[in-house]
């Protein structure tokens, strides 16, 4: 079975070492700038990685999303925005949604918030379940 995965269940797959679930399924391009912020709010404004690891942890970054189907949202726009407008969700979130429905996949996601609306429209699950 194939997954969307956002860039929460990316970063929890990365803190916690299990990487290996993300191989080869999809995400969105927007989880590089996503994951990007988070490492930089990790950094800067949580203090939480020293220099170093904050430059491994974007090459893991780098590395993990080259394991994975990563995909654009290119001539969707309009249908992505109108997903955010009926859902109240943000563009980003309704990205990832858009691409599970569209394309019959589970959502892979840590965001209650996401999964509360989503799952009306397509099957979500967190890390968790797929994780053996």
């Amino acid at each position: 079975m194939s997954y969307v995965v956002d860039s929460s269940s990316i970063f929890r797959a990365i803190k916690e070492n299990r990487v290996e679930v993300l191989a080869g399924n999809y995400t969105l391009e927007l989880a590089r700038y996503e994951l990007g912020n988070i490492l930089w709010k990790e950094h800067t404004l949580g203090r939480r990685t020293t220099a170093e690891e904050l430059e491994r942890l974007i090459r893991l970054v780098k590395d993990v999303l080259n394991l994975m189907r990563v995909l654009t949202i290119g001539c969707h726009e309009e249908r992505i925005l109108n997903t955010a407008t009926e859902l109240k969700l943000t563009f980003y979130d309704a990205s990832y949604l858009h691409y599970a429905k569209e394309n019959e996949l589970t959502l892979i996601t840590e965001d209650s918030s996401l999964i509360d609306k989503a799952e009306q429209h397509v099957r979500t699950l967190r890390l968790d379940s797929i994780i053996s």
